[in-house]
């Protein structure tokens, strides 16, 4: 399933936009290595903040890990919160594979003690 937010809104759709980061999002969570992340996954395109996304339920709440938004731009982890967004940190690697970048959120996740 795949979430996508416009003007506000909230839509929930099996298939999504398809820009490159969309289909970058959807093979990285393909490759997703632990069974609880890959059922607990979303992705979310929000196109009113111009980013696409894995989106995980976590011990602390919502997190989301976000595309690059072009070359040279890392992963970002973000929290979201009632109080607002708030960064936990990057992921390098957009060179690298999709099960390579799925290994290293699953290792961020874990070792956060998020999943």
């Amino acid at each position: 399933m795949e979430i996508v937010i416009t003007e506000g809104k909230v839509r929930s759709e099996t298939t999504g936009p398809d820009p490159p980061s969309a289909k970058r999002a959807r093979t990285v969570a393909n490759f997703l290595p632990r069974p609880e992340l890959l059922t607990g996954a979303t992705i979310v395109h929000n196109l009113d903040e111009n980013y696409t996304g894995i989106r995980f339920e976590t011990n602390a709440g919502p997190v989301v890990v976000m595309m690059p938004v072009a070359a040279g731009f890392e992963f970002t982890v973000v929290h979201e919160s009632e109080t607002g967004s708030r960064i936990l940190g990057s992921i390098k690697g957009q060179t690298l594979a999709a099960r390579a970048i799925a290994y290293r959120i699953s290792e961020f996740l874990r070792l956060k003690s998020l999943k």
